[in-house]
C-alpha cells in the first residue's frame, strides 16, 4: 500500500534530513501514524516546515526536482500569501510543504480557512517508521487536534470516505456523533 509514495520517503524527505531542515508530516500520512500501519491508500504526502528553513528547503526541493525530472510548482496562497511547493511525479500531486509561523509561544498554521495555532509542542518530533518508510510528526494528540480543527473548518469533508476513515481511527465514537459524522455500520 502506497508504494506510489517511494520517491518522497526515499529521496525528499532523507534529503531534508540530511540538510538538517526539519520537518513533520501531517494529513493522511499522520493518521495512518497515529494508527501505527497504513489504513488506507493516500495521494500524497504533506509536510510542514519552519517558515525560516522554506527558502532552503525549496532550494534543495527544486535542485532534486531537476535531477529526478519531478515536476515542483510554488504558489503564494491568497490573502496573505503564504507560499506553497507542490511536486508531481508521474504528473500526480504527490507532495505538499508549507511553513509554519512561531510567534511567541505559538505555532501558527496559514491556511486559505483562516489560521490555526497550536502550542510550540508541536514541533516536537516523534519518529515513525511505517511499511519501512521512516519519518517524523508531531505527537498523537496534536494529530489528534489538527484532524478535529481541519474538520471543523471544512465540514464539507465530513462524506469523503477516506476522512470517515481517518475519523474512525483518531475519534471515539461520541466525538464521531459531536462532530456529525454519518459512520454506516454494517
Amino acid at each position: 500500500m502506497n508504494e506510489h509514495l517511494k520517491p518522497i520517503f526515499q529521496v525528499l524527505l532523507p534529503r531534508l534530513e540530511k540538510a538538517k531542515i526539519d520537518y513533520w508530516i501531517y494529513g493522511g500520512i499522520s493518521i495512518a501514524a497515529y494508527a501505527g500501519k497504513f489504513i488506507r491508500d493516500n495521494q500524497d504526502v504533506d509536510i510542514f516546515v519552519k517558515d525560516m528553513d522554506f527558502e532552503q528547503a525549496k532550494s534543495m526541493l527544486v535542485a532534486l526536482c531537476k535531477k529526478y525530472n519531478f515536476k515542483l510548482k510554488f504558489s503564494l496562497q491568497e490573502g496573505d500569501k503564504r507560499p506553497k511547493i507542490e511536486i508531481k511525479i508521474d504528473n500526480i500531486k504527490r507532495f505538499e510543504m508549507i511553513p509554519v509561523y512561531q510567534k511567541d509561544n505559538v505555532v501558527v498554521f496559514k491556511y486559505r480557512d483562516g489560521n490555526q495555532g497550536y502550542p510550540n509542542k508541536v514541533l516536537e518530533r516523534v519518529e515513525r517508521n511505517i511499511s519501512g518508510y521512516r519519518f517524523f510528526t508531531s505527537k498523537n494528540k496534536f494529530i489528534r487536534e489538527m484532524f478535529i480543527k481541519h474538520i471543523k473548518v471544512r465540514p464539507d469533508k465530513k462524506k469523503r470516505e477516506k476522512i470517515i476513515k481517518d475519523a474512525k481511527i483518531v475519534l471515539k465514537p461520541d466525538e464521531l456523533s459531536d462532530l456529525g459524522f454519518v459512520i454506516d455500520t454494517p
